[in-house]
């Protein structure tokens, strides 16, 4: 039976691919937002899952749910950022940016609705509370356009930052 350590390595491994797919994709522009940001919701879940793995917690616990992102997150790249000394009232304003792009990466994924709130998702079409039917390949996501703002660019920078360490 496979250890919590190699199951992080395994999660950081696979986040790592899924980041890279996300930054080949990123400037190209025949590659629509909602495939992008796919790739960067799955590295970040599966970064998160590496972490979780690596401080102890049960692989199995995490194999069933979606929602890590946005609580756990924001905890792994403030680790990051005092590890590459990232401090001070940057850090402050780069991490407040980095909790709320995080709770809008988490939601990027199908199975987190947030009560129902928040249907859009970037792999499925969904129908709103009118009834309108929403296709991912038409809808204008938030993270989308938070990413281009210096704490986005940062916030990636920590995102491959903790990838890289939880590989070593």
């Amino acid at each position: 039976m496979a250890t919590s350590a190699q199951w992080s390595h395994g999660y950081a491994r696979q986040a790592d691919a899924d980041f890279k797919t996300f930054q080949a994709l990123e400037p190209e522009p025949a590659v629509e937002v909602c495939h992008k940001l796919q790739f960067l919701q799955m590295a970040c879940e599966k970064l998160v899952k590496a972490h979780l793995c690596g401080e102890g917690t049960d692989p199995s616990a995490l194999q069933t749910s979606h929602a890590y992102v946005a609580g756990s997150l924001p905890v792994v790249l403030r680790q990051t950022a005092v590890s590459l000394n990232l401090t001070g009232p940057q850090a402050k304003w780069v991490l407040r940016h980095a909790k709320h792009l995080a709770q809008e990466v988490e939601v990027l994924a199908p199975a987190v609705k947030r009560g129902g709130t928040r249907p859009d998702n970037c792999e499925y079409p969904w129908e709103d509370a009118g009834g309108e039917l929403h296709v991912p390949l038409d809808w204008s996501f938030h993270p989308a356009q938070l990413l281009v703002i210096p704490a986005g660019r940062t916030f990636l920078k920590l995102i491959r930052a903790a990838i890289n360490d939880l590989m070593t």
